[in-house]
């Protein structure tokens, strides 16, 4: 049984990293045109997504965007055997030169808008009833909402890609990434900083920069 990490180009994975994988595995590479992928060996595996296995799976692949782009493969990707990822790296080939060149030189920034809690503001000489409480809540959610598409609009306008997770997990009202060139990253962050501070009833979180995991597709599972 292999369980693969990432997808990349061949310059970037010889040799592979000197970590070690999940189970303290040694990592292999296997090549199919101009295609890498980072994987490890095992006589068992059944890979839980603990915090401690997750940060193995990530350093693996931050290891390898040292050195180039990369497509990580969703976290739990087994395959048989090293012929059936060979396998699957030569069936789509072009498809993952492709994704591979969509991501070269760039990065994943996530960011969370969430929601403040505090009390709703209600009208002057309004009765403080369960109803008028709910009302200023759904209308306090509402200008979070407001203030979350405000953010998210500018910031896709200066990625090269982005994508929305809905619904978002409360307390976030949004939950997004972007894939940015890596150049931009500070600039980015400027234009994040800029619109945070025009929003009063939001919190604003800016993660990253990541491997680009949203930006994989389905070309690296």
């Amino acid at each position: 049984m292999i369980y693969a990490y990432v997808l990349c180009d061949p310059a970037s994975a010889a040799p592979p990293p000197r970590r070690r994988g999940l189970g303290d595995a040694r990592l292999r590479v296997a090549r199919s045109g101009a295609l890498a992928a980072v994987y490890s060996r095992h006589r068992t595996l059944r890979p839980e997504p603990t915090r401690e296995a997750l940060l193995v799976h990530e350093r693996v692949v931050e290891a390898v965007m040292a050195r180039g782009a990369v497509l990580p493969f969703r976290f739990d990707t087994e395959l048989e055997s090293e012929r059936d990822l060979a396998a699957r790296l030569a069936e789509r080939h072009d498809e993952l030169v492709r994704a591979l060149n969509r991501v070269r030189g760039r990065v994943e920034l996530g960011l969370r808008v969430i929601a403040e809690r505090r009390a709703p503001v209600l009208p002057d000489g309004a009765e403080r009833s369960g109803r008028a409480y709910v009302l200023g809540l759904v209308d306090a959610h509402r200008r979070a909402d407001r203030a979350a598409h405000e953010l998210h609009e500018p910031l896709a306008a200066l990625a090269v890609a982005s994508t929305v997770r809905a619904p978002a997990r409360p307390p976030a009202v949004l939950a997004a990434s972007y894939l940015v060139d890596a150049g931009r990253v500070a600039a980015f962050r400027s234009r994040v900083d800029e619109l945070a501070a025009g929003c009063d009833d939001v919190d604003v979180v800016l993660t990253g920069p990541w491997p680009p995991y949203n930006f994989a597709g389905q070309a690296g599972t």
